[in-house]
């Protein structure tokens, strides 16, 4: 629906009639326009065109760049350097016979206004649809932000002891390894424990959670960070609780 009717005003009524059905007093309210946004996905046509469906199905993911011209000769240069990595990368020899026609690198370019408007939709949207996506399948999901070290770009691993996820869903920033990851569990799993514990595995992995949404009053902030915003604000009224300090204006002292 973004693809076609923006971000203006139209959507904006929308949303508020979401938001107004989510806040009636009946327990079915707050779960009931995403419900049915699942239950109707699939009669409406996808979002993103088929080639890049393809892609991203072939390789599962999809890296998305955004490139401008600025006058000087910018977007030349680019895809000179694209199609000079894509050339070298898919022209190395594979020992593997049955491999030898593979690529290792495909890119798939946006020729129309249309195609870079549902690009740009999908990336805005993906993360709100996960909760779409949980309620309408009965089941439920954290979502964390988190940065690993400059060298690393896996999945940070599970802890054996982990619940398994239904589905890891992962989406990040080219370039500066800050990663959003969605991760749906059944009904039933302790979903805090799973986030803190996953936490401490991003940690162990030398990358840091959170990362570019902050502390918040989830997550315990290290205690430089404490001090500083104590330091900051000694009266406790900017954000009071943030990062595991007291909620008490001058922290209760």
């Amino acid at each position: 629906m973004i693809r076609y009717l923006g971000m203006g005003d139209i959507m904006g009524f929308l949303w508020g009639v979401k938001q107004g059905i989510e806040g009636l007093p009946f327990s079915w309210a707050p779960l009931f326009c995403d419900k049915m946004m699942h239950t109707f996905n699939n009669w409406v046509p996808e979002a993103i065109p088929g080639k890049f469906m393809a892609a991203g199905k072939g390789w599962d993911h999809h890296c998305m760049v955004a490139v401008g011209e600025f006058g000087d000769g910018t977007l030349d240069r680019f895809m000179e350097r694209m199609d000079a990595f894509v050339k070298k990368h898919n022209d190395k020899v594979i020992a593997d016979e049955k491999n030898a026609d593979r690529q290792t690198v495909s890119v798939v370019e946006a020729d129309s206004p249309s195609e870079i408007t549902a690009l740009n939709a999908f990336r805005f949207v993906a993360a709100l649809a996960f909760k779409t996506y949980c309620v309408g399948e009965d089941i439920q999901g954290i979502s964390v932000d988190y940065a690993l070290p400059k060298n690393g770009g896996l999945a940070p691993p599970l802890a054996p002891s982990a619940a398994t996820p239904l589905k890891r869903m992962r989406y990040s920033h080219f370039g500066c390894n800050v990663v959003h990851e969605d991760i749906a569990y059944a009904l039933g799993v302790d979903t805090h424990e799973e986030k803190m514990s996953f936490k401490h595995n991003v940690e162990d992995e030398g990358g840091k959670l959170p990362a570019e949404h902050g502390h918040g009053t989830e997550y315990h902030a290290p205690e430089s960070s404490q001090k500083r915003w104590m330091n900051m604000d000694p009266l406790n009224v900017l954000n009071p609780g943030v990062g595991g300090l007291s909620t008490l204006p001058k922290y209760g002292k």
